[in-house]
């Protein structure tokens, strides 16, 4: 009886050390997987922020070429296009401040983005005011006027 006491204690000493293995190696793998899904939704949230930023480039674009199309033509459709592309701004902007929201870094850099985009809108703006049938007319009778006295 006194060998079969080691023998049985050994087989309990065995079977524990497994089990404890186990659960170490459960532990770990169980860490990794929630690093894991975290670090994927930070990146699919990077991405986010980036697609959104590339829309509101593209949305700037728009702008400019608007307000371009306006100023060779003096046709108004142009300026709606100007209009529904600062309404995607504008929400491309606040969807990207709510994505960095949990990033301090990104949510400092977010106001010298909007800086930009006021100042493009104010010099659209500038440029269709200085289109308009009004103020076109004063421009061109300013310039007739230059071009006269210089004759």
């Amino acid at each position: 009886m006194k060998t079969k006491f080691p023998l049985n204690r050994k087989v309990q000493l065995a079977f524990g050390s497994a089990i404890l293995a186990l659960l170490v190696v459960g532990a770990v793998s169980y860490r990794a997987i929630v690093l894991s899904n975290e670090s994927d939704r930070r990146l699919r949230q990077t991405h986010e922020v980036l697609a959104n930023l590339h829309d509101l480039g593209f949305a700037m674009e728009a702008i400019e070429l608007s307000t371009r199309g306006f100023v060779l033509t003096g046709n108004e459709s142009y300026l709606e296009t100007d209009r529904a592309s600062r309404l995607i701004v504008a929400q491309d902007e606040q969807i990207v401040r709510n994505l960095t929201v949990d990033n301090p870094k990104r949510q400092n850099q977010l106001p010298a983005l909007e800086k930009l985009t006021a100042e493009q809108f104010a010099l659209a703006d500038l440029v269709i005011s200085r289109r308009r049938p009004k103020a076109w007319r004063r421009q061109r009778m300013l310039f007739e006027a230059n071009r006269a006295s210089e004759s």
